[in-house]
C-alpha cells in the first residue's frame, strides 16, 4: 500500500510578524500534514495542485528532500500564497488570488494511490463548490483503509458557507474519522461541539475528534467512548500555533497505523496525549512543521 495519501492544499505561507522581515515557509494544511506523516517514518503522498513557477519549484524540491511523493494537478494558475500576520502567535491570513482558483483533479495516479492507501485523509479542500465535493466523495471511496477528513475552513476562501457546509457532509458518509476544531464547529454549525458529534454521528461517522486550542482535545466515537485530554506543557514559549491542528492530526493517523483502532478508552487516551506532544513542539518553532517532542 501507499501508506498515507493526503489531498488538500500546497501552498507558500508568508508569515508577518511585529518588527521582523517576512519569512516564507513550504505550508498549506495538505503540506504540512504529509510533511508530518514523513516525518514520523510512514510513507507519504500528497494529491495537490501546485504552479510551474519559482514558487511550485521550490514546494516540489522541499516535498522531495522530505521524501514525500506528489501527485500534482496541471495548472496555469501560479502557486498559491498565502500571507499571515502573526499577533501573539496567532495567525490572521490573506490569500492570493490563485487560492480562490483551487482545484485538485482525480486523474488516473491520483486515484491509483488512493486505492491503494492504507489511509487517506483530506485536509483543506473547496468543499463549497459542489462538483469539486462530488469528485471528491467518488475518488474518496475508493480508499480501502481509514477515511479521514479535516474540513479545516478558511472563511475567507468560502464563497457560500451552506454549500461548504453541504459538500463537507456529501463526504461523511464514507469517513471513519473526522477532525474539528472549536473554531470549525463555530463556523459551521454555530453550535457546541456535543451537539455537532450527534449530528455527525447521525450521517454515519464513527470517530469525531474535536481540538479546543489551549483546552487540548476530545475524542467521541458513535458507541459512547469518550476521551478528554489536555495539552502538553513545555517550558519554551508559544511562538507560532499556525501547525498545531496538523501535527495533532499527523501523530494521530500514525497512531492509529501503527498501532490499530483502539478497543478501550486508556489506548484512545495514550494515542492523543503523544499527539498533545507533538502539537506542543511544534508550536515552539516559527512555521508549521512538525517537531517532534
Amino acid at each position: 500500500m501507499h501508506g498515507v495519501v493526503t489531498i488538500g492544499d500546497c501552498i507558500v505561507d508568508e508569515i508577518r510578524a511585529e518588527g521582523k522581515d517576512p519569512e516564507r515557509f513550504a505550508g498549506g494544511a495538505g503540506l504540512n500534514l504529509a510533511a508530518g506523516i514523513a516525518r514520523l517514518g510512514l510513507p507519504s503522498t500528497l494529491v495537490t495542485r501546485v504552479g510551474q513557477d519559482r514558487d511550485g519549484y521550490y514546494l516540489l524540491r522541499y516535498a522531495r528532500e522530505r521524501g514525500i511523493r506528489i501527485v500534482n494537478t496541471p495548472t496555469v494558475d501560479p502557486t498559491g500564497v498565502v500571507s499571515s500576520t502573526r499577533l501573539n502567535g496567532e495567525p490572521s491570513y490573506a490569500f492570493a488570488p490563485a487560492m480562490y482558483r483551487r482545484r485538485i483533479a482525480f486523474g488516473p495516479e491520483a486515484l491509483h494511490v488512493l486505492s491503494n492507501a492504507a489511509a487517506a485523509v483530506v485536509n483543506s479542500y473547496p468543499l463549497d463548490n459542489p462538483a469539486h465535493a462530488d469528485d471528491l466523495v467518488q475518488a474518496f471511496s475508493a480508499a480501502p483503509g481509514l477515511r479521514i477528513v479535516d474540513p479545516n475552513p478558511r472563511p475567507r476562501l468560502i464563497s457560500s458557507l451552506p454549500a461548504y457546509r453541504q459538500g463537507f457532509e456529501k463526504v461523511l458518509p464514507v469517513a471513519s474519522l473526522v477532525k474539528l476544531s472549536d473554531e470549525d464547529v463555530q463556523l459551521l454549525y454555530g453550535t457546541d461541539w456535543r451537539s455537532v458529534a450527534e449530528h455527525l454521528f447521525g450521517m454515519g461517522v464513527e470517530t469525531v475528534l474535536f481540538s479546543h486550542g489551549a483546552g487540548g482535545a476530545t475524542l467521541i466515537d458513535r458507541s459512547g467512548l469518550q476521551v478528554a485530554v489536555p495539552i502538553a506543557g513545555r517550558p519554551e514559549p508559544i511562538v507560532d500555533t499556525m501547525g498545531a491542528g496538523d501535527a495533532t492530526l499527523a501523530s494521530l493517523v500514525a497512531s492509529l497505523l501503527r498501532g490499530g483502532r483502539p478497543g478501550t478508552a486508556d489506548v484512545w487516551r495514550r494515542y492523543l496525549m503523544e499527539a498533545m506532544a507533538v502539537a506542543a513542539a511544534t508550536c515552539r518553532r516559527a512555521g508549521a512543521e512538525l517537531v517532534l517532542p
